[in-house]
């Protein structure tokens, strides 16, 4: 897709609830110690929130590169070094198969390590550390309260809008987690960002231009991952995204009422699959690609 057509698209998903959880964090962040900030590692960069920055402050703060298990291996170590290097304490995780609660607990303490050791010379015998949790829709923050509680504590499923108020978990007697809804941003400056996060399945699918997001998806895929559509299409030709849905659409049997080609339920298929890592890992974004 040309940039001045990615440019030209209005994609927008911020409703009411989401002012409201705004308001209610920055109401609450006083309340907590630090931040455990999670990014999805398909787009680690797209699913920064500028809102988030700005009610996090200079709250100490951990980055989780979640669903690792669905980006590329070769690439989200690059960027674990990467935000390293620039100071934040980052880990990606498999969200549902990882030791999380022991990663988050020990995480927690190196960063907020200052904070215990000054209460111990205060005399204190116990210190809790309070973080809140929050990201982008969609991103894993339920997922991970319910991995590091042990218990079905939060609402989960794979599709953004579902946590809609502020929750406290009580982790252990060491650490308490403020769960937060999934936030985004008023208006999404560039448009690009929305694609990405769209192929992530951060925004709702029913605001979405599917045509030129399938579009985009189709042809990164083309100059990246060639190998997955090949291989589980059966595709050839990947000179064009109507090339590619053809070839998908003959490949699963999409036909229209007249024996033709279904290119729409072809690319809706396609788009989902992405979306829900059926193809394989991807990352949409690569530290090379994105100084």
């Amino acid at each position: 897709m040309a940039e001045d057509r990615i440019s030209s698209l209005k994609i927008n998903w911020y409703p009411g609830h989401m002012t409201k959880a705004r308001r209610e964090m920055e109401e609450k962040i006083k309340l907590v110690d630090m931040v455990i900030e999670l990014r999805d590692a398909r787009a680690p960069l797209s699913s920064i929130n500028p809102v988030l920055s700005e009610v996090i402050g200079n709250k100490p703060k951990v980055i989780i590169l979640a669903k690792k298990d669905r980006a590329d291996g070769r690439i989200t170590p690059l960027w674990k070094q990467r935000f390293e290097g620039e100071g934040n304490k980052t880990i990606a995780l498999d969200l549902l198969k990882d030791n999380v609660s022991k990663i988050i607990s020990d995480a927690c303490q190196e960063v907020m390590r200052d904070k215990i050791a000054k209460g111990k010379s205060r005399g204190l015998k116990h210190v809790e550390i309070k973080a809140m949790v929050v990201g982008i829709p969609n991103v894993g923050k339920s997922t991970l309260i319910n991995s590091v509680s042990r218990k079905k504590m939060a609402k989960t499923a794979d599709h953004p809008g579902v946590t809609r108020s502020l929750t406290w978990i009580k982790v252990s007697s060491d650490v308490a987690l403020m769960d937060t809804p999934g936030v985004l941003w008023p208006k999404f400056d560039d448009q690009e960002v929305a694609v990405k996060l769209a192929l992530c399945g951060s925004i709702k699918e029913d605001v979405l231009p599917l045509d030129d997001i399938l579009e985009y998806g189709l042809n990164y895929l083309s100059s990246h991952y060639p190998e997955l559509l090949k291989g589980r299409y059966q595709l050839e030709d990947l000179s064009s995204k109507d090339a590619i849905l053809k070839g998908i659409a003959e490949n699963r049997k999409c036909l229209d009422a007249n024996g033709g080609f279904d290119l729409n339920r072809a690319g809706l298929l396609r788009f989902r699959e992405i979306k829900n890592g059926v193809l394989g890992n991807i990352s949409w974004e690569r530290p090379d690609e994105n100084s």
